[in-house]
């Protein structure tokens, strides 16, 4: 199916994380909130910067360089942010079974941040 927007027909499957996060927001939120609680145990500021780094890293398959090219910072300070959220979490954080579910709660908790 799919709807109009701005006058061009628009696939909603082409959305799917979209819409998920926007219609499903609510239980998204509950989950971001209990699978990520070491992001906020952190700090806001730094939750959202480690929360941030993770997602670029998800996107640029674990590469420091690409991640830290995108967030302007040197691929050590990657690795080092990286090394943190290792230690933080009581799962793999590099498990591509788990990739698309982190990075829609990362999305979700990084927004509901102000990130």
């Amino acid at each position: 199916r799919g709807t109009r927007r701005g006058g061009v027909l628009v696939r909603a499957e082409e959305h799917l994380p979209s819409l998920l996060l926007r219609e499903g927001g609510t239980l998204a939120a509950l989950v971001a909130a209990r699978r990520l609680a070491p992001l906020d145990e952190a700090g806001t500021r730094q939750g959202v910067r480690l929360a941030v780094t993770l997602l670029e890293c998800m996107k640029h398959g674990f590469n420091a360089t690409g991640a830290a090219e995108v967030l302007c910072v040197h691929p050590q300070t990657v690795r080092y942010r990286l090394g943190q959220l290792h230690e933080m979490f009581d799962f793999d954080i590099e498990d591509p079974e788990i990739r698309l579910e982190m990075m829609l709660l990362l999305h979700t908790w990084i927004q509901r941040r102000g990130g």
